[in-house]
């Protein structure tokens, strides 16, 4: 009993009986009622200092001497906190809890100079109203508060045995006593009551704040296929949304840790060629770290169904630390229609509009990546015979059906694993993959040239279309892109020397 009255005692005069776990959350709150209250109360203080300076104005010199002296010191004060915490404090707010301190001790003082300056020989009065009402204006840890009427009443008792009469002296202390008594238990009792309130607002906040992020996340969790909040920690999760085949892979087992369920789920929905990717990506032991100083990490691959998928995690919130992040977002989003149109928007940029093979840019960033993945095979350059002439004297309209005939004549030849680009103007480009002997490639070029020999062009039919061609091997080795470019484009001014369809192979000297 008397264990637990001490519990309660000390609960009452270090926190107001409130959970002190709660105080940096409703801080702001206490900052903003503490402003106006202190707007408020400096405003009537500077009022009431000045009306009494009126009044008293009229009074025996003696009586302005030492009446005034304590209005004056009031009025000049709160006439300066008003204005700082008006014009100040929104900018500075460190500077409220200094102003609050300043007001009390304000008050205070007018209320010593009054009781032992002015009247000395008379009963204090209102000094003591000052202890009993002072506590009651603003939100101030009880400690504080505490420690400031020890301090007073220490200054109080001392000031007493100086100033007033021996007769009178016991009566001064214990009304001291009892009127700062008074305060203090009023003072605790006010500030409980608007500490409560500030929690009880704070946490209806909270809760609304829950509800709303709850909607927002099931809201936008429907453009994922699915979304679970995860305690990193602790393993524990909740479904914010979910698929029925999932779900049903994952409530077949009576494991409820986020890192073994979340591999379950990648497991039953990723391509096996992609699984063990994504089961890297999704892994819990290592998602901390990887999440550290970001937002967001993310991982693409595809599904069982050939469907493209995102898999995310977001960061949510830290661990107490505050350095590693502990409780996540992972969710699964289908973008395989944003992979089809990225698809389809990097084919049109690599795509020559006139012929439809790749472009300059497409086709020899694709022969780079065959090398880079060493993938042996014949690199081509050629251009038309006398292309010059053909616009010249036919015209620009037949030259462009000549560069459309070479580019279909090339897609008649070739395979579907080569790679068929246009350069520009009449220059094209072919790497025959896996092509890496002279006589396949003299196959190759033969059934070439026989396409090109069949190729009618419309208003000039008895024109036959006839390229110089240069052509060296990629064998393996580091050999870039640029050096068989240069070794091929040596054999087309080779072959240009001779008369009619032709082609020439590079040979080390």
């Amino acid at each position: 009993m008397l264990k637990a009255t001490f519990k309660w005692c000390k609960d009452y005069v270090l926190n107001a009986q409130t959970d002190p776990r709660d105080f940096p959350k409703i801080k702001d709150a206490v900052a903003r009622s503490n402003q106006q209250a202190l707007h408020a109360f400096s405003r009537i203080a500077v009022v009431m200092f000045a009306l009494a300076l009126i009044v008293f104005s009229g009074l025996s010199v003696d009586a302005k001497m030492s009446q005034n002296l304590g209005y004056a010191f009031g009025f000049v004060t709160s006439l300066i906190i008003f204005f700082v915490n008006k014009f100040l404090v929104p900018k500075y707010p460190k500077l409220l809890i200094w102003l609050v301190y300043l007001f009390n001790l304000c008050l205070f003082g007018f209320g010593f100079i009054l009781a032992f300056v002015a009247t000395p020989n008379q009963l204090t009065i209102s000094l003591l109203i000052m202890f009993a009402i002072v506590p009651m204006f603003f939100t101030v840890r009880p400690p504080v508060t505490i420690i400031m009427y020890f301090v007073l009443g220490l200054i109080f008792v001392h000031l007493v045995a100086l100033f007033k009469p021996a007769d009178m002296r016991v009566l001064e202390v214990a009304n001291m006593l009892v009127y700062s008594s008074v305060g203090l238990i009023l003072g605790m009792y006010m500030m409980r009551i608007r500490l409560e309130r500030f929690i009880f607002e704070n946490r209806v906040e909270e809760l609304t704040n829950q509800e709303q992020m709850t909607r927002y996340l099931k809201s936008i969790s429907t453009i994922y296929l699915c979304m679970h909040h995860a305690d990193l920690k602790t393993g524990l999760y909740a479904e914010i949304r979910s698929t029925k085949d999932l779900n049903q892979v994952l409530n077949s087992s009576l494991d409820r840790d986020f890192g073994r369920q979340v591999v379950r789920g990648i497991e039953f929905s990723a391509d096996p060629d992609f699984k063990d990717a994504a089961i890297r990506f999704v892994d819990v032991s290592t998602v901390a770290e990887r999440l550290k100083g970001k937002r967001t990490i993310t991982h693409e691959y595809l599904s069982k169904k050939g469907a493209w998928c995102r898999a995310r995690y977001v960061n949510v919130d830290y661990d107490k630390k505050g350095e590693l992040p502990r409780f996540v977002l992972f969710a699964v989003e289908d973008i395989d229609e944003q992979k089809r149109r990225e698809k389809e928007l990097i084919s049109q940029a690599e795509t020559d509009a006139m012929t439809g093979l790749l472009n300059r840019n497409g086709g020899v960033s694709k022969i780079k990546e065959a090398l880079h993945e060493d993938k042996r095979g014949l690199l081509c350059l050629f251009d038309v015979d006398k292309f010059k002439y053909v616009n010249d004297n036919f015209g620009h309209q037949t030259g462009d059906k000549v560069i459309i005939a070479v580019a279909e004549a090339m897609r008649r030849t070739f395979r579907d694993g080569d790679i068929l680009l246009r350069l520009g103007g009449d220059e094209y480009m072919v790497f025959l993959n896996k092509v890496i002997t002279e006589e396949q490639g003299c196959l190759a070029f033969g059934r070439f040239f026989a396409e090109l020999s069949n190729a009618v062009i419309e208003g000039h039919e008895d024109y036959q279309i006839s390229v110089s061609l240069g052509a060296t091997f990629y064998r393996g080795g580091k050999v870039d892109f640029n050096e068989l470019y240069q070794q091929a484009d040596s054999c087309t001014y080779e072959s240009k020397k001779i008369e009619g369809r032709s082609f020439t192979f590079f040979r080390q000297k």
